[in-house]
């Protein structure tokens, strides 16, 4: 085995395709985020992690459909890097979670409630809207 087969087998394995897409989805959320957050919108949601898990949803939906149903089975190694790695660094439901807890212990539950129905309802939205741009791109099978 020489050195490029080498580096070709790092590069394609699964470790490797989801931990760069995680790095950069990540990075991408914390300055999409602060950028979001810096606009001072009303209401008192987090906007920053509610448009990244909207904005994150509706592109999991188009990955979703492009690389898992339209692509040939060589291919699938591309939703490892954009699907499991980049969205999966750069939804933030973990932070939801947290952001919508600060906001019931600081008595804020109209602001709560709403994160909640909101991510959710906006979020499942994304993700029909994905797959659905998915489809127009490539039709229905």
């Amino acid at each position: 085995m020489g050195c490029c087969d080498w580096l070709g087998d790092v590069a394609a394995h699964p470790v490797t395709l989801i931990a760069l897409g995680s790095a950069v989805g990540g990075n991408l959320r914390y300055w999409l985020g602060r950028w979001v957050d810096a606009r001072g919108w009303p209401g008192g949601l987090p906007w920053g992690t509610f448009v990244i898990n909207v904005s994150g949803s509706l592109l999991l939906g188009f990955i979703a459909v492009w690389f898992l149903e339209r692509l040939g089975p060589a291919r699938r190694e591309l939703y490892l890097l954009l699907g499991t790695g980049f969205c999966g660094g750069y939804t933030t439901f973990s932070t939801f979670e947290w952001e919508t807890l600060k906001l019931v212990r600081d008595g804020s539950w109209p602001a709560a409630l709403a994160n909640v129905l909101g991510s959710v309802a906006a979020g499942f939205l994304g993700v029909v809207l994905g797959a659905l741009a998915a489809h127009l791109v490539f039709g229905r099978r």
